[in-house]
């Protein structure tokens, strides 16, 4: 082979291995490329999940407080800013001292730790709202600026109060969660005043008709303050300069009355200027959320001004004394990391989480507390908005220094907190859920008209600004009396034989304490006036035991359960406030009009009473008239019972107890299903709830004339009826048409219930 031949095989040879090289490399490159856009993607992917996936407590607590608490920040050009009613401690009831609370952070350290050790997977589980909800609110959060008062009501619930309903929502659904605390039905937050409370528009116009209802002393005024739900009191603070100043110099140990009486105010020059108005600002906010935990029966508050906290405890013991715990989770964040501590237990969800919780199981001032209290304590007549006003524009302009210092402190373990011994306060507050009663307690007696839209039920005898909020527990009872509330009420035959003075219903559960020592007799010991007359002087004397408010409440009353404890006899009652007797008033001459169908298809009554001591239910709601009625059973908004009647027999039977009280006169007006109940006793649909009611007189007297025998005029048709009540058809067919319509509305709602 010649020199050439071989030299071209071999460049050929080296073409063929450059081009197998260069296909070799390009499809390495491919490969690569290939491979880079399948890294690119799975990090996609994964940054997607993680930014969608469910998070963990621990994550939930640290997005939150940098996506939300962080983004939160304070209009401070006066002109775009707007100043609602802060506080105005006029007639609210005020402590006499205020003192650091020294153990705060220990306590709230063992509570944080209590809950980890309960909730062992708190790092595992993922329950919680993902990162691309919390980065989406943050935004909308960062953009609207803390102006007024709603502006920081707003953004408090997004940031705070939401997250913090929502993780204890969780916990309640944990066994050893349950186990460790007292979450009963949870907790969420609302603005709107109690529909009975002097704040509510409805009441604070009828009350400028009516003389103040003043058992013993006036009550302290309710105006300025909202009403929540569940277990903490807080009042949030508008914020500028002066106010943020004052907050941290006058937030110290310090006499309340001597704040109070000092009457030499120093010079605009004298540094002293700011610190005695700083004084007196924080005086007047702690006495306007004193108050108003006082008559909320709470040991717990926090005030807020969207950056700070000021948690308060109320000592039963020693309720004229208020401590104080100042906190800035932003601050304390920081301090936390430069640490090298962890920091997710000093966020503001997380502080005010554990506070919750604290309170939550904390034992409530009973009635009997509440009156000496309330009593007792010395009110204030300041103004917080004069006082701000009072501040000088020079010092205004250049107020002196003030700097936060924050405490930092180790984060429990989860390994060595383990969980204590469980035991109940010696009041623990116990919601209405959390306490066992034979009978259903799904009754809307209180539904009455239909609540303000948000308006939270009102928990048993409390459980809302400036952002004034709070969140507490249901007012519960001493574990001792949970044998009592356990009794059954008394049958709609053992009532009735009461108000008429007939016998004893053998088949009542509480016939053996009705009989006493007369086992032979079969006639009741007592009339109605006289078991009215003992009852009366029960709740004179006692409204904490067998009085228990059965956390059901309308526009016009709240449901309690009695018990006159001498005789055993065990009824409800709706309670209301002065503004709303007279619609309890009407309501019984309701009743009254129907005392032939009474224990039938409606409840039997037993009468009225004014109490001679106001039953303090809710902050601003105070009860100081009942009606005593016999229990009428399970409401037909409970899916339950609407799930165990037939209902076309259903149909028949809320047709023929609304007939029923046509016949005798009464056009109902408000019969929905949330007014109507399932008593098992009689078989029958009951009707409740008769405020708006309308007695057709005439309609009464043509059914007298009817006929002289009282049992035949039930079954008498209303076309007899009408026919003689008036000589007018127009009339007949107008009031005809009414009753019609009526049981129409009525059929077609308890029909949507069935779905």
């Amino acid at each position: 082979m010649s020199s050439d031949n071989l030299q071209e095989q071999l460049r050929l040879a080296l073409e063929s291995f450059e081009r197998e090289r260069k296909r070799a490399e390009e499809a390495i490159a491919g490969r690569n490329l290939a491979d880079q856009r399948a890294e690119r993607e799975r990090t996609r992917a994964e940054e997607a999940e993680q930014r969608t996936r469910k998070t963990t407590l621990t994550e939930y607590l640290d997005l939150c407080h940098t996506y939300l608490f962080q983004s939160v920040s304070v209009q401070t050009d006066k002109s775009l800013s707007t100043q609602g009613d802060i506080t105005s401690p006029k007639d609210k009831l005020r402590p006499d001292r205020l003192r650091p609370w020294n153990d705060f952070l220990a306590i709230q350290q063992d509570t944080q730790g209590r809950l980890q050790s309960a909730y062992a997977d708190h790092d595992k589980q993922r329950v919680f709202e993902n990162l691309a909800f919390i980065e989406g609110l943050g935004r909308r959060v960062a953009s609207r600026k803390v102006a007024s008062e709603g502006d920081l009501a707003n953004l408090q619930r997004e940031t705070i109060e939401t997250p913090v309903a929502s993780i204890i929502g969780h916990l309640q659904s944990l066994d050893a969660v349950q186990d460790e605390f007292t979450l009963g039905d949870g907790i969420f937050f609302d603005n709107h005043p109690n529909a009975l409370s002097d704040a509510a528009e409805e009441v604070s116009q009828r009350l400028e008709n009516l003389q103040t209802f003043t058992p013993i002393r006036a009550i302290p005024s309710f105006s300025g303050l909202r009403a929540n739900q569940i277990c903490v009191y807080t009042a949030a603070e508008d914020d500028d300069t002066p106010r943020k100043l004052a907050l941290r110099l006058g937030l110290r140990e310090m006499d309340i009355k001597s704040v109070i009486d000092r009457d030499l105010v120093p010079s605009a020059e004298n540094p002293e200027n700011f610190q005695y108005h700083a004084d007196q600002l924080v005086a007047s906010v702690i006495t306007q959320t004193f108050s108003y935990m006082i008559q909320g029966g709470t040991q717990y508050g926090y005030i807020t001004t969207g950056e700070a906290f000021i948690f308060l405890r109320i000592k039963i013991d020693d309720p004229r004394t208020v401590y104080y715990h100042l906190a800035e989770p932003g601050t304390d964040v920081i301090a936390q990391k430069e640490a090298s501590q962890g920091f997710v237990h000093r966020t503001a969800i997380s502080q005010i989480l554990a506070f919750s919780l604290l309170a939550l199981e904390s034992a409530q001032e009973n009635q009997r507390w509440l009156q000496k209290d309330i009593d007792t304590l010395d009110t204030w007549q300041v103004d917080y908005e004069a006082i701000l006003r009072a501040i000088p524009d020079s010092v205004r302009q250049s107020p002196p220094d003030s700097e936060y210092h924050p405490e930092t402190c180790t984060p429990v373990s989860r390994f060595t907190m383990g969980l204590r011994p469980r035991k109940l306060p010696t009041n623990a507050c116990r919601p209405p859920s959390a306490l066992t009663f034979d009978d259903d307690q799904n009754s809307p007696y209180g539904s009455d008209h239909e609540s303000p839209p948000n308006t939270p039920t009102r928990p048993p005898g409390r459980v809302h600004s400036r952002q004034n909020r709070e969140a507490r527990p249901t007012r519960g009872s001493k574990p001792s009396q949970h044998g009592r509330q356990r009794r059954s009420f008394c049958t709609q035959q053992c009532i009735k034989g009461l108000v008429e003075g007939g016998y004893l219903d053998s088949s009542c559960p509480n016939v053996a304490d009705h009989r006493g020592n007369w086992h032979e007799n079969n006639k009741h010991r007592l009339n109605c006036k006289t078991f009215l007359i003992l009852l009366h002087k029960q709740l004179q004397l006692n409204r904490d035991d067998d009085c228990y408010p059965l956390g059901r409440q309308g526009a016009r009353s709240a449901l309690f359960k009695l018990t006159l404890t001498s005789h055993g006899y065990t009824v409800a009652a709706k309670g209301t406030v002065a503004a709303f007797v007279k619609d309890l008033q009407h309501e019984r001459q309701v009743y009254q009009h129907l005392m032939a169908i009474q224990g039938i298809c409606v409840p039997v009554c037993l009468g009225t009473l004014d109490l001679a001591r106001p039953y303090y239910y809710d902050i601003g709601v105070l009860i100081v008239h009942m009606m005593i009625l016999s229990w009428a059973g399970q409401s037909l908004d409970d899916g339950k019972i609407l799930n165990r009647i037939d209902r076309k027999m259903l149909d028949v039977m809320v047709t023929r107890s609304i007939e029923d009280i046509h016949r005798a006169g009464v056009l109902h007006k408000d019969a929905r299903s949330a007014n109507m109940l399932w008593n098992q006793e009689t078989g029958r649909v009951m009707l409740i709830d008769f405020e708006r009611s309308e007695i057709l007189t005439g309609f009464r007297q043509a059914l007298a004339k009817s006929s002289p025998n009282r049992k035949r005029k039930r079954f008498l048709s209303e076309e007899q009826i009408l026919s003689k009540m008036a000589t007018n058809p127009t009339e007949i067919t107008q009031v005809n048409s009414r009753f019609m319509n009526e049981i129409s509305n009525a059929r077609m709602d308890v029909t949507r219930r069935q779905g």
